[in-house]
């Protein structure tokens, strides 16, 4: 049974309370079969096409975009170059009967469409459940449609942001033959997942049956101050002259002429490191850190800007 495949069926017979928490620790690294030693090969390239499962087709799939008016003075409030996001939207996968829902929270800065949460709706799907996909609280999208602070990162407020998200997103199907509600995250959004979890204990609204948190950061200040360190990473061939930029683009042009096509398919970062012009370790180390960088200047714009706090952007400064 391919790799993946083992995965999906751990996850469903978790989320289905079929198992027990499922640990790093209790997998044998010997037998588990995933062919990426690299960590940064392995965070960049992600699993294998040829061992991941068979996902439903898209086509097949009953799902539909829906938008909630959350915050209705951000009409007025932000500039019109935010009209997509005034209005928080998700996406509702339908089973054509009674079935249990999950929602599925993205991790940092991603929306509900990124292809994480899409993946993770096809596995959901075809073991038969509803799917719900909601944007990380920091999305762009997220902060403008729906955060009240519009300032993530203190994860109550996150949770409590989600909560009322998921809250909504229940009020407006409430013919939806749901039987009961499971809740799942990854990376930033499994820690978003355990405190909603925790505030569902109290508010009592969903009676989660089974909450999984798929890659949480133990501690966030460490990922993050780790994220962080990745940019400081010397890489050989940087100079005055010649920007990091400039060397990743240059092998990816030297990469792409030797093949005598471009195909940015699933499996191309997989088969370009197996290439002449693969990255060095210092070179993904970089790659991956400046992602995050990216990520962390979208948020720190966006709530400079919901909240016009001047830092970034004068107020009422035309955007």
């Amino acid at each position: 049974m391919p790799l993946l495949t083992r995965v999906a069926a751990l996850l469903g017979s978790l989320v289905m309370g079929f198992a027990g928490p499922a640990l790093a620790r209790d997998v044998d690294p010997a037998s588990y079969g995933y062919p990426l030693g690299n960590p940064f090969e392995a965070t960049i390239a992600t699993t294998p096409v040829e061992l991941r499962p068979q996902l439903p087709d898209p086509a097949d799939i009953d799902q539909q975009d829906y938008a909630l008016k959350l915050r209705p003075e951000r009409e007025f409030e932000l500039p019109d170059n935010f009209w997509p996001v005034k209005k928080l939207h998700y996406r509702l996968a339908r089973q054509d009967h009674p079935a249990p829902l999950v929602f599925i929270i993205a991790g940092t800065g991603a929306s509900y469409l990124s292809n994480t949460p899409e993946y993770l709706k096809g596995l959901f799907y075809g073991a038969g459940y509803h799917v719900v996909q909601i944007s990380s609280p920091t999305s762009w999208d997220f902060m403008a449609g729906a955060s009240m602070r519009a300032t993530p990162g203190y994860s109550p407020d996150d949770a409590d942001d989600l909560y009322r998200v998921m809250q909504a997103v229940r009020a407006q199907h409430p013919s939806l033959p749901v039987t009961d509600y499971y809740l799942t995250g990854y990376s930033l959004g499994a820690l978003h997942a355990a405190f909603v979890s925790h505030l569902d204990e109290t508010r009592r609204s969903f009676n989660f049956k089974r909450v999984l948190l798929l890659n949480p950061p133990v501690n966030l200040y460490t990922s993050v101050s780790n994220l962080d360190r990745l940019v400081q990473t010397q890489v050989k061939g940087i100079t005055d002259s010649r920007t990091y930029y400039q060397l990743v683009l240059g092998k990816l042009t030297r990469y792409f002429q030797q093949k005598g096509y471009i195909d940015l398919n699933d499996a191309f970062l997989y088969d370009f490191q197996h290439s002449r012009q693969h990255l060095t370790n210092e070179e993904m180390a970089m790659l991956i850190g400046t992602v995050f960088r990216f990520s962390s200047a979208d948020i720190a714009f966006t709530s400079d800007l919901i909240n016009q706090r001047g830092l970034v952007t004068p107020p009422h400064y035309p955007i």
